[in-house]
């Protein structure tokens, strides 16, 4: 078989400013995900890395390339390509998992020092722009493409790095050899549109550095393109569409690809829109993006950094208030506030308050009825290395003042104990058919005991200063709900097997599999359960649901990574449940389906506007067509 090696196309450009040599961040060469593996290509973004650019030509490759070299731990690595914002280079074979010093000399001068994160295996799927792999069919080597898809049951060769350690090293910035073949030690998995396919080989390719190449045996699937994710030891690659062809009925395009805008984003992003301007609140500051030409969105400014200090990252706008406002949930959780910010200029906000502290703890949310803004908490408390007690509570605050105000904490009925964990709330959007009325998403688990069954509190807050939880709904099959979005009288839940447990590894963390569950909510304060599914998706959590069109049915989810890789990347899903609509009313005739989409890191929120789903990740802004069926 002959292979290939694209370098990796230049999705980002940085301004270069001033002479002095700049790090912006360290990524994997191939996916650009924000960390690497021993042994594994990767990048430099950054300013002034360079004199000129240069691509390697020859092995054993130079360490030093148009005056620059970059060093790790104090020792220069092989370099691939330099320029002046981008250097690709080998990650050294002997780092360890953890943190890395790096810098970058230029004749004479020297970055500041740049760390960065290593772990034993860290998978990244080349692809080109369109997000479609670098992959050839088995049966003829040829490219992989939608217009030349590979046959369910032959095998797909898909080129990646970051395998991790290998059984037969490769010295570094050499050309692996033909024989003996360097196969990863760490077990590999795959998965084709969620469906399991089997890896044959996982190892490097001969005759290159760094790169690796994996032999997918295809499941049986219809003809369609669909996303490809690799695990190796527990770490999860991003995920990169792979075309393949066979019988069967095609899944439905829910999505399709309208613009995108690349920035250096945060890990996490909370999205909140008016009008044709978005907001991408992180944890260091909050992105403007003029969403008005959703096929070529701008990037207009950014603000919050002097507020947020790393602990910013959940937000919501007001348009009840007496000016605009967006609201901003600024950590640490052991000592959260609020930030508020007019927005009457939607452009240039300005900042009006900021709550010095609060008497609750971890804040997860905030949504509005009204001037008053609701939040719910979840927290536990350990002794030794045992959960000992949990703890949550549904709180008020007012901001008609524009300034937050606490009004009231629930006090009676369902939810009120404080004894539950509460990792998701809403207030429903006020109308005829969702009259003063929120859900909280929960668990029975209380105390010391992490057994418990999925709840759901109903709370009335017709009057804010005296909230009623009213009922409270539990589902068998999951342990714990942790977020939820409903169309118009269909709810669907998104709960997990497992609830928080106590230490393994890794300690505390939720190591069960998705749950799906949607309920009838004609009658608001009586939710009437319709289905439960179990899925076999492993996951930490869900950050957000939410319906893609109201009246259709169909709803996006974006999951946590599962307990083997908890800061891996997040998975964006398609939850149809157009069946469930009899007559314009929930149906109990119909189970949800899940449809995998795109598996990426810094997604942790998502917006529907008008006809576009927004999806902000680590390396910038994606809007997708809404094309329901």
């Amino acid at each position: 078989m002959r292979f290939f090696f694209l370098l990796p196309l230049l999705l980002f450009t940085h301004a270069i400013a001033g002479a002095q040599t700049v790090i912006y961040s360290v990524v994997d060469a191939a996916s650009f995900s924000p960390r690497v593996a021993p042994g594994e290509l990767a990048t430099i973004f950054g300013a002034n890395l360079a004199d000129s650019t240069q691509q390697a030509t020859g092995f054993p490759l130079s360490r030093s390339m148009a005056g620059a070299t970059v060093y790790i731990n104090q020792a220069s690595v092989p370099l691939l390509y330099v320029s002046e914002t981008q250097i690709n280079f080998q990650v050294p074979s002997n780092l360890t998992a953890g943190t890395a010093n790096m810098y970058v000399t230029r004749d004479g001068g020297q970055s500041a020092l740049f760390q960065f994160t290593v772990v034993s295996s860290a998978p990244g799927i080349f692809q080109d722009t369109s997000n479609h792999a670098v992959a050839q069919n088995g049966t003829d080597n040829s490219t992989n493409s939608s217009s030349n898809p590979v046959a369910s049951g032959a095998v797909l060769v898909v080129y990646l790095t970051g395998q991790g350690a290998l059984d037969h090293a490769v010295a570094d910035g050499t050309a692996t050899p033909n024989s003996p073949l360097s196969s990863a030690k760490a077990t590999a998995t795959a998965t084709i549109g969620g469906t399991s396919a089997t890896v044959q080989f996982l190892g490097l390719t001969p005759g290159f550095t760094g790169l690796a190449q994996a032999n997918i045996l295809v499941p049986s699937l219809a003809t369609a393109d669909y996303p490809l994710v690799i695990t190796v030891g527990g770490y999860v690659s991003t995920s990169a569409q792979v075309s393949i062809s066979g019988s069967g009925t095609a899944p439905p395009t829910y999505l399709t690809l309208a613009g995108q805008l690349s920035f250096a984003n945060g890990i996490t992003n909370s999205v909140a829109v008016d009008g044709d301007v978005t907001y991408l609140c992180g944890p260091n500051q909050i992105n403007i993006i003029d969403t008005s030409n959703v096929s070529a969105p701008a990037y207009v400014g950014e603000f919050g950094n002097a507020d947020l200090l790393g602990n910013g990252g959940k937000c919501a706008i007001n348009l009840n208030t007496s000016e605009p406002i967006l609201v901003d949930i600024v950590g640490p959780g052991t000592a959260p506030t609020f930030a508020v910010y007019s927005i009457a200029s939607l452009k240039s906000p300005v900042k009006l308050a900021q709550l010095s502290t609060t008497p609750y703890t971890f804040l997860n949310d905030i949504s509005f009825q009204g001037t008053v803004g609701y939040v719910s908490t979840s927290w536990f408390t350990t002794s030794g290395s045992s959960i000992s007690a949990q703890y949550g509570n549904f709180v008020a605050y007012e901001f008609s003042s524009l300034f937050p105000e606490l009004l009231a904490v629930l006090s009676s009925g369902p939810g009120s104990s404080g004894d539950n964990v509460m990792p998701n709330s809403l207030a429903l959007v006020t109308g005829t058919a969702y009259p003063n009325t929120a859900y909280i998403a929960s668990t029975t688990a209380s105390g010391a005991s992490t057994s418990g069954s999925a709840a759901l509190d109903v709370v009335n807050i017709s009057s804010p200063q005296s909230m009623q939880g009213v009922e409270q709904v539990t589902v068998a099959n999951a342990a714990i709900f942790l977020g939820f979005g409903y169309d118009e009288s269909l709810l669907l839940l998104a709960g997990n097997t497992a609830s928080f447990r106590n230490p393994g590894v890794p300690d505390f963390s939720i190591t069960g599999n998705l749950t799906l569950s949607t309920m009838n909510i004609a009658n608001v304060e009586s939710p009437v359960g319709i289905a439960n599914v179990t899925t076999t998706v492993p996951t930490t959590g869900t950050y957000v649901v939410q319906p893609l069109a109201l009246g259709t049915g169909i709803f996006a989810i974006v999951n946590n990574p599962p307990s083997t890789d908890p800061a891996g990347p997040s998975s964006l899903m398609i939850v149809d449940c157009s069946d469930c609509f009899v007559n314009g009313a929930a149906s109990a005739n119909n189970s949800p389906v899940l449809y995998p989409f795109v598996t990426q890191f810094g997604m942790s929120d998502i917006a529907a506007v008008n006809g576009y789903l927004l999806v902000p990740n680590v390396n910038g802004l994606m809007i997708y067509t809404i094309a329901t069926p």
